[in-house]
């Protein structure tokens, strides 16, 4: 699992989660809708905190906990010390649907993102 450089775009499975210029009590997912996996490559979705601050495991949450679940084995998924996380097995077929999950971090208001799956 690689992160994306500081400047370069994040490919679709990657969410890049940084603090909100404005706001010190936000998240941003910047220059994302959704993240998009494929499940014929068996892709994994990824998320990589940018965040300036200590990376740690307690760094962010992401929770697959919405009206339509999770479209991965697992709901929850928690970041380790380098301040990363990662999907496991996709069991749902591909389609329009966008998964709604949420972004936790310690002080920081809950971030709403969503994600899918394609062939």
């Amino acid at each position: 699992m690689g992160s994306p450089g500081p400047g370069l775009a994040p490919r679709d499975n990657q969410v890049v989660i940084k603090d909100h210029p404005l706001n010190p009590k936000k998240l941003e997912v910047p220059g994302k809708d959704a993240f998009w996996v494929s499940k014929s490559k068996k892709e994994l979705a990824e998320w990589f905190c940018q965040r300036n601050h200590q990376h740690g495991q307690d760094c962010f949450t992401v929770k697959f906990d919405k009206q339509n679940g999770s479209p991965f084995k697992s709901a929850v998924f928690t970041c380790d010390n380098n301040g990363t996380a990662a999907s496991d097995e996709i069991v749902v077929e591909p389609g329009d649907t966008i998964y709604e999950y949420r972004i936790q971090a310690l002080g920081k208001d809950d971030l709403d993102p969503g994600g899918g799956v394609q062939k």
